[in-house]
């Protein structure tokens, strides 16, 4: 899964201890090593990132706002469990 302009993202700190830093995608670009992102901080700063396998975690998806702060992963969602009526 890419991430997009938008996206919610967050990535691991870089020092033991510290949180994890969460921001928004602005804008991506690509090019021969990858994509970058240009990602604005929850602290308000801003910043190009390019990162690793496995670094960046998108947590959810830009466009009409649904989903924001939720974790999205590849796996299928459960199905509901419906009750049986007794008659």
């Amino acid at each position: 899964m890419e991430a997009k302009s938008g996206d919610r993202v967050s990535v691991d700190a870089k020092k033991v201890g510290q949180p994890r830093r969460a921001g928004v995608i602005r804008s991506v670009s690509k090019g021969i090593s990858g994509a970058r992102y240009q990602v604005r901080w929850d602290d308000g700063q801003e910043s190009v990132l390019a990162p690793g396998a496995g670094n960046l975690v998108i947590e959810g998806r830009g466009g009409n706002g649904k989903g924001a702060g939720k974790r999205r992963s590849a796996a299928k969602p459960a199905k509901k469990k419906t009750a049986k009526r007794k008659r």
